[in-house]
């Protein structure tokens, strides 16, 4: 759920479709803008506890700091608004991440788990 929350929660593509913060109220954004990224590092983390402890390893860092750097990615654009910089991200950027962040997340939150597993009974 918080996959589909954190690609969809905006509409940067389209922006006359209404998006959750406006369906949640607009004086929502800025707290569901922290909390749907927060929570799924959160949710990534307790996976990996869950299947066998958070193992420290290049493998399961390397997992995390790449998930984080795409968490990062698709969220580019509420960092830039905090920034109050005048950047304006492309279309072909929004297309791309919105198909990169949901493929690329789920495989790293299942390796993690996998990592994190290793050398525990099944």
């Amino acid at each position: 759920m918080l996959l589909i929350l954190e690609t969809f929660g905006d509409a940067p593509l389209v922006w006359y479709i209404g998006n959750l913060d406006t369906i949640f109220g607009l004086a929502f954004w800025k707290f569901l803008d922290v909390a749907y990224p927060v929570a799924s590092i959160v949710v990534f983390l307790l996976y990996g506890k869950a299947k066998g402890g958070i193992r420290v390893n290049k493998v399961t860092v390397g997992l995390f700091a790449s998930y984080l750097f795409a968490l990062a990615l698709m969220s580019l654009d509420d960092t830039i608004i905090v920034l109050q910089l005048s950047i304006v991200l492309t279309k072909g950027y929004w297309v791309a991440i919105q198909w990169f962040y949901p493929i690329f997340s789920i495989v790293a939150f299942f390796l993690f788990g996998r990592a994190n597993q290793q050398g525990k009974p099944a």
